[in-house]
């Protein structure tokens, strides 16, 4: 037991020492621009080792990622829904998310309009798309009357966050979180308003 556990604690601390060295090459180069051997030169890691864990640096990208998306579910399960709308729970994670673009906008900035961009934003959608798919379901059964199919309609909402959170980036507009958030919120709340329960 004694040995399994030794066993597992060095695979986590591989894993971090991996998880960190490509966040560190990401605040100095595109995504695209960053090889498996810079990731292992940064990690001290072998070849060997990192296809042990992973397939490639897109797999160790997405698992970075799951701590965005618990942050994000807990962000949406504490975040009080001021109007009594149920439907504004869908994306209550919205504020939380464009703070933590925002603590880390160095990195964001790095990234944003170069081609690896299109790697990340996918996860970070997906990411999306799960925490407003889980929120969303029970509402939209209720709306019997929508003919939108409840996957497009969820497509559309993490399509809508990744496109004004792409223009809040490339653009480099002085606006906060809070006021970027804002106009995600005007963006969004009338379709939520329309093919959710209240």
């Amino acid at each position: 037991m004694e040995r399994q556990n030794s066993e597992d604690r060095r695979t986590q601390k591989t894993r971090k020492a991996l998880h960190e060295a490509l966040i560190s090459l990401m605040f100095e180069k595109s995504y695209d621009d960053i090889l498996i051997q810079d990731i292992l030169d940064r990690a001290n890691v072998g070849r060997s080792t990192f296809y042990t864990h992973f397939r490639d640096k897109d797999e160790l990208l997405r698992e970075g990622f799951q701590g965005l998306l618990e942050f994000l579910r807990n962000a949406q399960m504490i975040t009080p829904i001021s109007s009594g709308k149920r439907y504004e729970k869908v994306i209550s994670f919205s504020l939380a998310m464009f703070e933590h673009v925002y603590d880390h906008k160095s990195i964001f900035l790095t990234q944003a309009g170069k081609p690896g961009w299109r790697t990340m934003s996918r996860h970070i959608e997906e990411i999306l798309v799960q925490l407003m798919r889980d929120e969303a379901r029970a509402l939209f059964k209720c709306k019997a009357s929508s003919e939108i199919p409840f996957e497009l309609f969820i497509h559309f909402l993490g399509a809508t966050f990744m496109s004004v959170l792409t223009w809040w980036l490339r653009f480099k507009r002085p606006l906060p979180p809070n006021e970027i958030n804002a106009l995600f919120r005007e963006l969004v709340i009338p379709t939520l308003a329309t093919h959710l329960e209240y």
